[in-house]
């Protein structure tokens, strides 16, 4: 039987790596310097990443896996989002405002990430004027999609909402439970079990 491939710390730096240089430019020192700082952490199935009023600030980019985030109101988890390979989190609210957050971030399946303290990052941005730029290009890039979403939720119908979810992001229906996707795009599951008969979604 052949060996199963062992993949190291320095193979997910590298996936990290051309993932950061596909959005800008960096000099190959200051990336690799960059991509170094970042740790391996892996959770189980449920594991909660970060939770509520948590002040333990760090940036997350998943490598393998599937994170929910969600908020509570009344007796209801509100999903605000679901990030999976290849792309970042963080605790937005508490890094940006200094106030406790109020959402989980929970891992909805094994889930693999690389992971920065956060002063580690705002210090090596500030070391490379090259770094600041991708920092900057990143949360644009994150601001423009959050004003995406909200205007989809505000202006579009529900048909429409889901259409966008079903055009963009269609291989999570076989990775979340059709509660989440509802709670997402602000229906019920009989609403969302409707639409997808009346579709073929």
């Amino acid at each position: 039987m052949k060996n199963a491939i062992k993949y190291t710390v320095d193979t997910y730096r590298n996936i990290l790596k051309n993932v950061l240089l596909t959005v800008a430019d960096v000099p190959d020192n200051e990336i690799t310097e960059f991509v170094n700082l970042f740790h391996l952490k892996k959770y189980k199935k449920k594991d909660i990443i970060i939770a509520p009023n948590n002040f333990d600030l760090k940036g997350y980019f998943i490598i393998s896996g599937l994170v929910r985030i969600y908020y509570i109101k009344g007796d209801k988890e509100i999903t605000s989002d679901f990030r999976d390979e290849n792309s970042f989190f963080l605790n937005g609210y508490t890094q940006f405002t200094g106030l406790p957050n109020f959402d989980y971030f929970i891992a909805l399946e094994k889930t693999i990430c690389l992971e920065i303290k956060w002063n580690e990052l705002e210090n090596i941005l500030l070391k490379y004027h090259a770094l600041e730029h991708l920092g900057r290009k990143i949360l644009e890039m994150h601001y423009l999609e959050s004003m995406r979403v909200s205007r989809n939720m505000l202006y579009l119908s529900v048909e429409e909402r889901l259409k966008i979810f079903v055009e963009e992001r269609s291989s999570l229906f076989n990775r979340v439970s059709q509660k989440h996707i509802a709670s997402y795009l602000g229906i019920t599951q009989e609403t969302l079990s409707r639409l997808r008969s009346k579709y073929k979604y």
